[in-house]
């Protein structure tokens, strides 16, 4: 059965995918959770019907090819203002936010792929094919640099400062990056599409050569 894959290279000065273990003082994993990565393919293309979806399979961590530095990821500390339901009584009827400190990524670049995935019962019987769809549309926007909504890393706040196709003459993979992680947040929901909460993990998880494949 024919694979409808798409892939990308996005980057920017800061990235934070949040660890649930660290809880109001958030940390991030080395690299997009699974959902993370599905979000920003769906901030380039996706379908409001839900009949076709872009599942994330492996992603990359790079490196600008001018740059000697290899083998580990960069951290730093971070602090946002939240102005969600979480905060106290008192902030949320005076109208303050709360202050949250965090450990976030710096200078990050990942290649990311994945396959549209579906219900191409519609194709068989003479209709469009979803996964086609989707995949073609994804493929033009991405060319073309339209987007569905900015794709940032992890917060809305951290835009990326590029994205599209993969630059093979600026960036490469750095395959001296080996990172062991014991678990990384799959997904929060039980579906790709309409899904419940309840949130799924991948242990054991090895960043070898730069890569990682997605469990989901």
């Amino acid at each position: 059965m024919k694979k409808y894959l798409v892939e990308l290279e996005i980057s920017g000065d800061l990235a934070l995918f949040s660890r649930p273990d660290t809880g109001g003082t958030p940390s991030s994993f080395p690299i997009p959770t699974w959902s993370a990565s599905k979000g920003i393919f769906e901030s380039i293309a996706r379908l409001a019907s839900g009949d076709a979806w872009i599942s994330p399979l492996a992603v990359e961590v790079c490196a600008r090819k001018d740059d000697p530095r290899r083998g580990y990821v960069r951290f730093q500390n971070y602090a946002f203002n939240y102005g969600g339901p979480l905060r106290k009584s008192g902030q949320i009827k005076e109208g303050n936010a709360l202050q949250v400190f965090s450990t976030v990524l710096s200078d990050v670049c990942y290649r990311i792929y994945g396959e549209v995935k579906g219900d191409k019962s519609r194709a068989r019987n003479g209709g469009i094919n979803p996964c086609h769809h989707l995949q073609e549309m994804f493929n033009r926007r991405l060319i073309r640099g339209q987007c569905h909504r900015t794709p940032c890393l992890g917060l809305s706040e951290f835009t990326a400062s590029y994205w599209g196709q993969i630059r093979n003459n600026v960036t490469e993979v750095d395959t001296s990056l080996n990172i062991r992680l014991p678990s990384l947040l799959t997904s929060p929901f039980s579906s790709p599409v309409n899904g419940t909460f309840k949130p799924k993990y991948q242990l054991n998880v090895q960043i070898k050569n730069g890569k990682v494949e997605y469990d989901s």
